[in-house]
């Protein structure tokens, strides 16, 4: 399951979701609405669309940015039914960007939506860890200035588990997926994950 970040669309992923496909997966896209009021209810959703895929295939959630934040919130209210997930640039921790969109008050991000994004990070920072079996890649641009990698940091090390991984890549900024390295890195993830199918 592929959820891109808040504003995006599946069509923009043409290159994630080769990347998956070529590693065996069959995948399945998301868009968040906007505005958003209340993202427990965009999780609601979520698991909607989930449960309408056909049984018995390994799940494994894809998200960028605020669509990283989404898909960690769902693993941490449904961590049964995840086989495997990979995090791109996900908004977590205390995200400086927030109070300078708060500023701004444009584009995808609207005050409602502001408001409904710093009561999810909240909520994933005190609710439980992904768990030690989970597998968790983790892909990150050291020069992103939308989503700083040291913000990230600080909200991973809350929830992040004994089967997580990174990978860091010098000089890259908030658009990682646009990069062979990562997308091969998913690919080979997906395929060692033991899961090997995504949904």
């Amino acid at each position: 399951m592929l959820v891109p970040d808040l504003g995006d669309r599946i069509a923009e992923y043409g290159q994630v979701t080769e990347a998956l496909v070529q590693a065996g997966a069959v995948v399945v896209g998301h868009e968040l609405p906007a505005p958003i009021t209340d993202f427990e209810q965009v999780v609601d959703e979520l698991a909607q669309v989930i449960d309408q895929q056909p049984a018995g295939l390994p799940l494994v959630l894809v998200g960028h940015a605020v669509g990283g934040m989404v898909v960690v919130r769902y693993t941490q209210r449904y961590p049964d039914r995840v086989a495997a997930l990979v995090l791109s640039a996900p908004v977590l921790g205390p995200w400086q960007t927030l109070d300078l969109l708060s500023e701004q008050d444009t584009g995808s991000f609207d005050r409602e939506t502001l408001q409904a994004i710093e009561t999810c990070l909240s909520t994933i920072d005190f609710d439980h860890p992904l768990g030690d079996d989970l597998p968790a890649l983790w892909l990150h641009g050291d020069d992103d200035t939308v989503v700083p990698v040291s913000d990230t940091r600080a909200g991973m090390d809350r929830i992040r588990g004994l089967r997580f991984e990174e990978r860091i890549y010098p000089g890259v900024g908030h658009d990682v997926l646009d990069t062979k390295q990562a997308l091969a890195d998913i690919a080979e993830f997906v395929q060692s994950s033991g899961s090997g199918t995504a949904s």
